[in-house]
């Protein structure tokens, strides 16, 4: 993803302006990029240009099958009501978050039958050029409120009641994807460890108040464990350094690493580092639904009381979720895997929200 972006930043635009073959495709690129900045910035806030087929590539399985990528649920979600996923933890670049809600890897389609899920992500990653058709083609959209409003309110069409009479249909089986902790988390993504950025995240809550829409606590086992990241303890001048960054772009630059591209005797002079990501399974394990009781607020004003009743009913069911499966999920060990998963097992810590 990263280098998606790098490359939508300073490859794709210098190409089409002074290296394109021929005149008209420089132009073509100009009229693009004004029709996106007069005419379609919002058009990832509505779910839009959605192309099912993109999720069933073969890539994805082949992603998922190197960690590999796994889907467990706890219950059955009813495809005539709307959904709010708060997936935990951010990691580094949220690999299982992109295998299970943005692809068919996971089996996400036959898992929760009649559920359109839109993965949400910063809006920054839609301002680049052809980058954000790719994200739009596989049901990616910005995680703004509109955006979020937008995607559970979606009607598929009009139906015909028992009169005949025909009527606008009510929205329902939307979801969206939020990852919760956003980019503060991805500075606390070290392997073994589940310190989570939820305990005065309530927005999401809210939106779901303001939409009906059931809550559901996703939690990746192992989404932390792909990466190493350097030590930024708080008050360090890396940390301060990481903050800096994302209060000027909103992203944070995390100091990462994964395994080495090579193996056998190249391994042996590059060492046992690099930008591969590990092969530690992710599990990814939905709780059951946090139905809303009210009726949707829509416009009307929230009592906070009832954010923070809903706030704590959901931070409860999170860490009942992460304490009844942490075992079984840290004690599974790969036979191919280079990683010593034995003593992943003993640092991985309680659950904590900051």
């Amino acid at each position: 993803m990263y280098a998606f972006l790098i490359s939508a930043i300073f490859i794709f635009p210098p190409f089409f302006l002074f290296f394109a073959p021929f005149e008209w495709i420089k132009y073509l690129f100009l009229f693009y990029v004004e029709w996106y900045f007069v005419l379609d910035r919002d058009a990832c806030e509505k779910g839009t240009r959605f192309l099912s087929w993109t999720r069933r590539l073969p890539f994805w399985r082949l992603a998922a099958g190197y960690f590999p990528v796994r889907l467990h649920k706890s219950a059955d979600l009813d495809p005539s009501k709307n959904y709010i996923f708060g997936y935990h933890p951010h990691g580094v670049i949220s690999v299982g978050a992109l295998l299970t809600f943005a692809s068919e890897a996971t089996g996400f389609g036959v898992a929760f039958p009649g559920i359109d899920v839109r993965l949400l992500t910063l809006s920054v990653n839609f301002f680049f050029p052809f980058t954000r058709e790719v994200l739009m083609a596989l049901g990616i959209n910005s995680v703004t409120r509109s955006s979020v409003e937008k995607n559970l309110l979606r009607v598929s069409g009009k139906k015909n009641d028992d009169e005949g009479n025909t009527n606008e249909e009510q929205p329902r089986g939307n979801a969206v994807v939020i990852v919760v902790g956003g980019a503060n988390e991805a500075m606390d993504a070290h392997p073994g460890t589940a310190i989570l950025t939820l305990a005065k995240r309530k927005g999401f809550v809210r939106l779901a108040l303001k939409t009906g829409a059931s809550l559901v606590p996703v939690f990746a086992f192992g989404e932390n464990d792909i990466f190493d990241q350097v030590e930024n303890p708080e008050g360090g001048v890396l940390r301060a350094f990481q903050k800096r960054v994302k209060s000027l772009i909103g992203i944070t630059p995390p100091a990462f690493y994964g395994r080495s591209l090579s193996r056998g005797v190249l391994r042996r002079f590059f060492g046992k580092r690099g930008v591969l990501p590990k092969r530690q399974s992710i599990e990814v394990v939905f709780g059951k639904p946090l139905e809303i009781k009210e009726k949707p607020f829509g416009n009307d004003p929230i009592p906070e009381d009832v954010v923070n009743t809903y706030h704590r009913e959901y931070v409860d069911a999170l860490r009942n979720l992460y304490e009844s499966h942490r075992k079984s999920f840290h004690r599974m060990k790969r036979s191919d895997s280079f990683e010593d998963f034995a003593s992943r097992q003993k640092k991985m810590q309680p659950i904590r929200f900051k």
